[in-house]
């Protein structure tokens, strides 16, 4: 009886063994298989002969497997003949081209060349007439270059008071510091 438990798992897979061979068994025994068409009625086996015949015509079509119909006899053509398959692909090379030869960049040499840099320098000095105009007219003075302002001892305190003076901070000791791989 400790066998038979212990053996469980394999008892139960020789059961279903023996139950699949009975039912084997079984459909044999009837005479009948799941291609056959019933003996008795020749009209139904025909009609599944017809049907089954329509269903593997309709896979081979599906799956390009179907052979060509037959051409006429009178649209017979000549069809081309092909030495050789064309390429897949045109083959790519290199060719090498020399750069052209450097020239001085002066007036005869580019005679467009003068033309757009005269009109270029046109263009700026408007550019500049043009911001003047634009700084009188708001009442601003015109910018002018100014030595930067070092700022007093102690303003130090108020600008660490400050988040952006704070960030502003902390980025140049990590700049202006020790690396850190040194600390």
């Amino acid at each position: 009886m400790d066998w038979l438990l212990d053996h469980l798992q394999v008892l139960f897979v020789i059961a279903i063994a023996i139950a699949a061979i009975l039912q084997k068994f079984k459909q044999s025994g009837r005479g009948k298989t799941a291609g056959e068409a019933p003996a008795g009625d020749p009209q139904e086996a025909e009609r599944t002969r017809r049907i089954q015949e329509e269903i593997r015509r309709r896979i081979m079509e599906r799956r390009g497997l179907m052979p060509a119909p037959p051409p006429a006899p009178d649209s017979v053509e000549a069809a081309p003949e092909f030495l050789e398959p064309p390429p897949m692909f045109e083959e790519v090379r290199p060719v090498m081209v020399e750069p052209p030869p450097m020239q001085a960049m002066d007036a005869t040499a580019a005679p467009g060349y003068s033309r757009e840099l005269e009109r270029q320098q046109q263009i700026l000095q408007r550019l500049r007439e043009m911001e003047t105009a634009r700084q009188a007219y708001a009442g601003i003075a015109p910018a002018t270059v100014e030595a930067p302002v070092s700022a007093p001892a102690n303003r130090l305190p108020a600008d660490l008071r400050t988040p952006t003076g704070l960030r502003r901070a902390v980025v140049l000791r990590e700049i202006l510091g020790p690396p850190v791989g040194m600390r």
